[in-house]
């Protein structure tokens, strides 16, 4: 049942008339565990629904919010930057990113990343990868379609070859 305008006013005078009472009420209410354990139950439930709708809302004090925390917690976000991009999640996302950026062509580029990282060996020649920087994903230059996924040789060859 919505709050009316007469009892919202009826709520604040009270409180600003009976404030110490309110304020000790509220400390004793917040130091109780169980009274914790449901803030915390309901702010799992209900936070992230709020900040996210405050970001669409609010743009740019979001991203001023971000910009003024990574400053105050450079080594913080370095330190996260790093790790993620080390992590499995981070590495295919800066990948794809890459593909797109050089202009490869693709309805689905996070499972063709699945596909080029499973691959163990050349579809060209068959050889086996040396490692993780001999494979390439080949793509036609001017439609961006994707051809192979190949060593650096043949991926070489194939570049050569169509000059």
């Amino acid at each position: 049942m919505p709050t009316t305008q007469k009892q919202k006013e009826y709520q604040r005078a009270y409180y600003y008339a009976n404030k110490q009472k309110c304020l000790d009420y509220q400390k004793t209410y917040r130091a109780n565990p169980v009274n914790q354990k449901k803030k915390a139950a309901w702010m799992k439930e209900h936070a992230g629904k709020y900040w996210k709708a405050w970001k669409e809302n609010n743009p740019e004090k979001a991203r001023e919010h971000i910009e003024k925390w990574k400053a105050k917690n450079i080594k913080k976000w370095n330190e996260y930057m790093r790790n993620y991009r080390q992590s499995p999640k981070g590495k295919k996302v800066m990948r794809v990113a890459n593909w797109k950026q050089i202009g490869i062509v693709d309805t689905d580029l996070p499972s063709l990343y699945d596909i080029y990282i499973q691959e163990t060996n050349c579809w060209i020649c068959g050889n086996e990868f040396k490692n993780s920087k001999d494979r390439h994903l080949d793509h036609d230059h001017e439609t961006g379609e994707v051809r192979y996924i190949c060593c650096r040789d043949c991926n070489i060859q194939l570049l050569a070859n169509n000059q």
